[in-house]
């Protein structure tokens, strides 16, 4: 019982020092790589010259493998073995996907072994909802596939930001000889705060509104815009914990109803749910490898 109000206490206290710090522009958040900025601000630019993108990304080793396998994909497995025509292949939407799905794989990786462990199912399962946004998209025809892709895959990112920041509160503290945080601080505090959070990286990153709308909230449809990149997103979200890749425990009749709801707002149907959930978990592992 003492351990649970001290718990209490300590997500409050955590809570408002956030919240405050937040909402004054206070809150150190984190910045995407050096190489991940250069390459975003080049993307910004319509006409942008292709070498120049080339000479920013070509330095990180990582970056260039997951574009040259993305382009050899799209060539029906035929290698793409150097990033110019790799980048002239998939398109600069697709190439600003996977450099801002580079940057938010980092902020999941942590050298706490507990949160690590945690990250690895959150980022599992935002990869679920990106992959089943994207085609989701692509089948109903609502929406901007990569915009869609982008919202699954940062729809979470407040979690791991928010854990980092607990884990660095909790070493100054000194308040778990342990090494991590009590669960029920965990819980409760990535509850409360973890899409403000979100918003406020992808506010930071610069990302589109509509990626920004699709972290803000996908517990509720928007009933005004039907066909909307977010609530791809949300019946992503969704169908992704019923086939698994939930990171709590789940009402199973909850999401079937935001399935079922989503179907509508979206316009597909069950037919076109089950394709996307077939092999899902095959798609995801290849995916996170």
């Amino acid at each position: 019982m003492m351990q649970a109000a001290q718990a209490d206490k300590l997500t409050g206290q955590l809570t408002q020092i956030v919240l405050s710090r937040l909402e004054g522009g206070r809150l150190l958040l984190p910045s995407p790589p050096t190489v991940v900025a250069k390459a975003l601000q080049i993307l910004k630019t319509p006409d942008f010259q292709t070498k120049k993108l080339v000479s920013a990304i070509e330095v990180d080793p990582v970056l260039v493998a997951m574009i040259l396998r993305e382009a050899s994909s799209a060539s029906h497995g035929n290698a793409v073995r150097a990033i110019e025509p790799a980048i002239a292949r998939i398109g600069a939407d697709s190439v600003k996907s996977l450099v801002v799905a580079y940057a938010a794989h980092e902020l999941f990786e942590s050298f706490d072994a507990k949160i690590k462990a945690a990250n690895k199912k959150i980022w599992e399962h935002s990869v679920a909802c990106a992959l089943l946004a994207r085609d989701l998209a692509a089948f109903s025809g609502s929406a901007d596939g990569d915009t869609c892709y982008l919202g699954g895959l940062l729809h979470d990112v407040g979690k791991p930001v928010l854990a980092s920041m607990m884990l660095e509160a909790e070493r100054k503290l000194g308040t778990v000889k342990s090494g991590w945080m009590d669960h029920t601080m965990w819980t409760q505090a990535i509850a409360t705060l973890h899409r403000k959070i979100g918003v406020a990286v992808a506010t930071q990153w610069n990302l589109a509104p509509e990626v920004t709308a699709a972290i803000r909230d996908c517990s509720d449809y928007d009933a005004n815009d039907r066909t909307c990149a977010a609530n791809v997103v949300r019946l992503a979200n969704a169908l992704a914990k019923r086939e698994g890749f939930a990171t709590e425990a789940v009402a199973m009749e909850d999401i079937d109803a935001m399935v079922m709801v989503g179907c509508s707002m979206v316009g597909v149907d069950a037919d076109v749910i089950a394709r996307l959930a077939s092999g899902l978990k095959a798609r995801v592992a290849q995916a996170v490898e």
